[in-house]
């Protein structure tokens, strides 16, 4: 009930409104402002043909491939099968207890080769940072 009355007292005062504008228009002065509206309408619609036009000359240059076209195959989107590939595992060989010199030596750098002065600074860093911290 509360809305009804809210929507008709807003429909009644621009009534109002338009009613007092229209007093104060005389006749020549409406009927510019009728032919300006015509002319805007006429001209939107002169726009909206033209994008209509435009936007569906569009669609046919995104149309299906002509013979020029280059062709594509399955194979140019996925990739060829390749088998799973699983190292063979060796059940006989026995757990190693740990490592002789030999076995770490392919896996082991020397941190100090080429990188000293990095090495050096990065701990007198962190001793400087620990002993910061001592009373």
């Amino acid at each position: 009930m509360e809305a009804g009355r809210i929507v008709t007292d807003i429909i009644k005062k621009c009534g109002a409104f338009f009613s007092r504008f229209s007093a104060l228009i005389n006749l020549r002065s409406r009927i510019a402002v009728v032919a300006a509206a015509a002319v805007l309408v006429i001209v939107l619609l002169f726009l909206t043909l033209l994008l209509l036009r435009f936007r569906s000359g569009r669609d046919k240059l995104t149309g299906p491939p002509g013979p020029d076209a280059p062709a594509f195959s399955t194979e140019d989107f996925f990739l060829p099968y390749e088998p799973d590939f699983v190292p063979p595992v060796l059940l006989e060989r026995e757990p190693r207890d740990g490592w002789n010199d030999e076995d770490a030596r392919p896996f082991w750098t020397d941190p100090m080769e080429g990188a000293e002065g990095t090495w050096r600074g990065r701990i007198g860093s962190g001793i400087d940072s620990l002993l910061e911290h001592v009373p």
